[in-house]
């Protein structure tokens, strides 16, 4: 599976990283210490420090800085001389990581680690004058500014870079500078320097290259593992999830949260079409609108005065419908084909007209249920196209006449979901006790959820949860990953809170609850 995780990684897919280790019960202070005591053991290892000798830690009050802390400690255990610099207050330390690792240091380790402050540009001028004169010092750690850097630098941090950079020039013979994670300054993401960056001698960076750091001869780069495992990569978690969850800003009016059109329904079926729809409704999406025949059209309405239904004359939906849902695949920004929607062979090309049609190319479409069925002669027409399709293990197997691996068999099942998906040139969402996400070029499993959920109308939330983050601006692999372990989760959360007799209502009923708890988690 080594071959889906990336060689070099972006300062967002390391923040989802941390997360999911998280998630897997890897506390992001155990990362902390490994990032830390890594970069100490290197220093020691590339003999920058020899016996008697001064280090000056430059600390930022992010997870950057709560590094450096944890290096101060380390470095002092090998009997290294320390002198700890906060950039800013102690107030302004901004997460529990770095707080824990300062509270150690400035109450504890008084004797072996000496603490200063840099609060405006004349404080920066002090400690330079102070490492100048002082020959003991032969190592700066630059410790201010890790992967979150936008845009023009503050102050006393753009004060501090000119501080380290005026050092490195005049005492280069005897000062090297070793940077944690990126060079402070630097867009890790592209490699540019928005304003203005310590000119480093090495950089140890955690996990995986960065993807704006390339090798040059301006500086050494060593690449250090911290403890994240194939896991967090592997396995969706709540990283993965927190960075698809779009937020409501002051300026977000109606309809900028998103459209969802849902396509379904038929004689024998309304509770399908109205889970997919009231999971939309209840994720926080503006507008959803339910397209179903007219027998079921007043049920569907029953289910909630949230729900805004329009129908088509008939038991099953047919071609004479197709003019209103053109119009309404034009309105909406994710659509849903597929709950409860029968397999009558008129329904069938409906679904052939739909997906000829001009306007679909642009749009995202979650294809499930019975239209999994319908599609099977089709697969052409949604080649290449942002479609996500969501069958079960039996569904897959009328699509595509073939049997998977068990769903315990990561490697080898894995392998098999993405082949397909890469066929058929689509987002496949495989469902099972374990969930197969594919794109053709990535792959993630997902594994919430509870044997309570084989009950009817999960998949049809499931269904409602790919379309509600496809239409807030996730790209198909994203909404269906993130779909997946939503849904699995509900199911989790719903047994906890509830009971194991829970049904798709309760899991839309508590979603806002669920998403709350995960934040929270």
């Amino acid at each position: 599976m080594e071959r889906f995780i990336s060689k070099k990684i972006s300062s967002d897919e390391l923040s989802i990283l941390d997360n999911n280790s998280e998630w897997l019960g890897i506390p992001k202070s155990h990362l902390m210490e490994c990032a830390g005591y890594t970069f100490a053991t290197e220093i020691m290892a590339q003999g920058l420090l020899k016996e008697n000798s001064k280090v000056a830690i430059f600390c930022g009050t992010g997870n950057n800085g709560g590094d450096g802390f944890v290096v101060a400690r380390h470095l002092s255990s090998y009997g290294v001389k320390t002198l700890v610099i906060l950039v800013g207050t102690p107030d302004k330390i901004r997460t529990e990581e770095a707080q824990l690792n300062w509270d150690i240091i400035f109450s504890n380790l008084t004797y072996s680690i000496q603490i200063t402050f840099i609060k405006d540009s004349t404080d920066a001028e002090v400690i330079k004058k102070i490492i100048e004169k002082d020959l003991s010092y032969s190592l700066i750690v630059d410790a201010l500014l890790g992967t979150g850097i936008k845009g023009q630098l503050r102050e006393p941090i753009s004060s501090t870079i000119d501080t380290i950079n005026s050092i490195r020039e005049k005492e280069k013979e005897r000062i090297k500078i070793a940077s944690i994670d990126v060079p402070s300054g630097v867009d890790p993401d592209t490699g540019k320097i928005p304003d203005k960056a310590v000119n480093t001698d090495l950089v140890i960076t955690f996990h995986r290259i960065k993807k704006g750091l390339k090798k040059t001869g301006k500086y050494q780069i060593i690449e250090k593992s911290i403890g994240i495992p194939p896991e967090a990569s592997i396995f969706v978690g709540k990283g993965d999830l927190l960075s698809n969850l779009k937020l409501r800003t002051a300026d977000t009016h109606k309809g900028e949260f998103g459209r969802v059109l849902v396509i379904g329904g038929s004689k024998n079926y309304s509770g399908a079409p109205a889970y997919a729809s009231l999971a939309c409704i209840h994720f926080g999406c503006d507008l959803v609108i339910s397209y179903v025949p007219e027998v079921v059209g007043d049920v569907i309405r029953s289910y909630s005065p949230d729900m805004i239904v329009r129908t088509s004359p008939g038991k099953w939906l047919s071609t004479k419908a197709l003019e209103e849902i053109l119009w309404l695949i034009d309105w909406a920004n994710a659509i849903i084909i597929g709950p409860g929607l029968g397999t009558d062979p008129s329904t069938e090309e409906l679904l052939v007209k739909i997906l000829e049609g001009n306007n679909i190319g642009e749009k995202s479409l979650v294809i499930d249920a019975d239209a999994l069925k319908l599609v099977k002669p089709h697969l052409d027409l949604i080649k290449g196209k942002k479609v996500i399709l969501t069958p079960h293990e039996g569904e897959l197997k009328i699509i595509t006449d073939s049997d998977l691996s068990p769903f315990d068999k990561i490697e080898k099942r894995g392998i098999e979901v993405f082949n397909i998906a890469k066929k058929l040139d689509v987002t496949l969402l495989a469902k099972g006790p374990f969930d197969y996400i594919s794109n053709g070029i990535m792959l993630k499993i997902n594994k919430t959820g509870c044997p309570e959920m084989s009950i009817g109308g999960t998949g049809d939330v499931l269904a409602g949860l790919c379309a509600s983050f496809l239409t807030t601006g996730s790209n198909p692999y994203q909404a269906a990953y993130s779909a997946a372990f939503l849904n699995g989760y509900l199911g989790e959360y719903c047994k906890k809170t509830i009971g194991p007799r829970f049904t798709a209502m309760d899991m839309i009923n508590n979603i806002n609850n669920g998403i709350l708890s995960l934040q929270n988690y």
